[in-house]
């Protein structure tokens, strides 16, 4: 019994820790980036800046190849559209 709760338990916890680093491949990060944008998302001005400059970056390493540069740009990018995204979720609990 024990050890049935432990294999679920861990099974779980596997899953959590996946889906806390977001999308995997440059594309995929492009793919929740533009479906995030969708939702109109309000942004600090700061975070805007930001999240522009990484995105085009982004974008402009995937162009040319550069998978890895693209990876990290673009998770930068998802990373504050996803604060943001929180922050309005949790103001608009308030």
């Amino acid at each position: 019994m024990i050890g049935n709760i432990g294999k679920v338990f861990a099974v779980v916890l596997t899953l959590a820790v996946a889906g806390c680093f977001g999308p995997g491949t440059p594309e995929e990060q492009v793919q929740a980036i533009e479906e995030i944008l969708a939702e109109k998302v309000p942004m600090t001005e700061k975070q805007k800046a930001e999240f522009d400059a990484l995105f085009a970056q982004g974008k402009d390493a995937l162009a040319g190849g550069r998978k890895e540069e693209a990876g990290t740009a673009l998770g930068k990018a998802f990373d504050i559209l996803k604060r943001a995204q929180d922050a309005a979720v949790f103001n608009k609990s308030e």
